[in-house]
């Protein structure tokens, strides 16, 4: 009788690791249910929660990252910051054509009064 080889312990940790990395992707960042997950993975409540927690605990700065991933933007968030983004844009418009008008100005003071405007406020 021949043995079967085992599956390595390493492929065995990289392959946990991989579940624990899925199911907090899955509760984190796609927002899915702890029943959701259940039916998804094939897992009990208790072990979606285990590997919930043992993956935070083992690897806080990818899990916070991950975290952070999940809440950053979302659809509406992203139309909202669109419009910003074009409001500020035209406001920069005006303030440049305001500043290009004040600096012709000043020159043009300067070259027909001979009055340098620049320095007519301060002492």
């Amino acid at each position: 009788m021949v043995r079967q080889p085992n599956e390595s312990r390493y492929a065995k940790d990289t392959d946990r690791i991989n579940e624990m990395k899925e199911v907090y992707e899955m509760f984190h960042i796609q927002h899915l249910r702890v029943t959701e997950i259940m039916s998804i993975k094939g897992m009990t409540r208790y072990k979606v929660y285990h590997f919930l927690r043992t993956f935070a605990c083992e690897y806080p700065e990818l899990a916070e990252q991950m975290k952070k991933k999940g809440s950053d933007v979302t659809p509406e968030d992203y139309r909202k910051l669109l419009e910003e983004v074009s409001t500020l844009k035209s406001e920069l418009k005006k303030e440049k054509l305001r500043a290009d008008f004040y600096e012709e100005m000043v020159a043009f003071g300067k070259e027909v009064y001979g009055i340098d405007l620049k320095k007519v406020g301060t002492k």
